[in-house]
């Protein structure tokens, strides 16, 4: 009865910040993914929803127009955070073909795909840092502040984001790199092998090698890609702002 009056109470502004919470939390890692159950999300936008209500005003009368601004809204602010987990997924796959894992995938919920079982591994780090460094906290000021723009603008936003999406590959190039290192100089130092002596098998050495130093080395480097993803996790704070200016 009270969720009831309170959605009657706010009925004007409800639909409005229902799609923008809604829309954003779909492109938000672990919450947005697939494997969540969609009366879950359904439950947790409008959880939200009702949180924020009574501290935002809809500057827009046209609901038409609230709508559409939501939903534009709502992908800028979920695409901010989407961007930092999609180079981690990039960066993993590199490991991935690397390591000689490409053939052993593995089912990975948050998109719905068979990937390999580092992208997998490398995912879910990505997103319990997205949660330690309390991100969707400034999603939930995002919200809040994105609601008190007199006027969306557009080419600006748009902009921001072709901005932040340029951190992309850097940033996926950064998590690879001592992994990629790593296995060039072994298999440098497998073929300078294989040269001095042609008769040794040097495939049936090269492999398990490859993949035991691979995996050591990927978890001595697990803090440098926290730090280095914590830095570029820093640029969300950035795009939040562009978009709610």
């Amino acid at each position: 009865m009270e969720l009831y009056n309170l959605i009657r109470l706010y009925s004007d502004n409800f639909i409005p910040v229902f799609i923008r919470v809604s829309v954003m939390l779909s492109f938000i890692p672990f919450i947005g993914a697939k494997m969540t159950p969609v009366i879950m999300r359904i439950g947790l936008a409008l959880s939200i929803t009702l949180l924020v209500l009574p501290v935002i005003e809809i500057k827009s009368e046209n609901l038409v127009k609230a709508i559409y601004e939501g939903i534009f809204m709502g992908i800028a602010m979920g695409l901010s955070a989407r961007i930092i987990i999609t180079a981690i997924e990039i960066a993993s796959q590199w490991i991935n073909l690397q390591l000689g894992l490409g053939m052993a995938s593995v089912f990975n919920p948050l998109v719905g795909e068979s990937l390999g079982p580092m992208t997998f591994f490398y995912t879910l780090l990505g997103m319990m840092l997205f949660f330690l460094l309390d991100m969707h906290h400034h999603f939930l000021e995002g919200i809040i502040r994105s609601f008190q723009v007199t006027q969306v603008r557009y080419e600006t936003i748009f902009h921001g984001i072709i901005e932040h999406n340029k951190i992309m590959f850097p940033l996926a190039f950064k998590i690879a790199a001592p992994i990629l290192l790593v296995q060039m100089i072994i298999n440098i130092a497998m073929g300078l092998i294989s040269k001095v002596m042609p008769q040794a098998n040097i495939f049936f050495v090269a492999v398990p090698l490859n993949i035991f130093l691979g995996l050591l080395f990927i978890l001595i480097t697990i803090p440098i890609m926290f730090a280095v993803t914590a830095r570029y996790f820093i640029n969300i704070k950035e795009a939040l702002q562009v978009i709610t200016r």
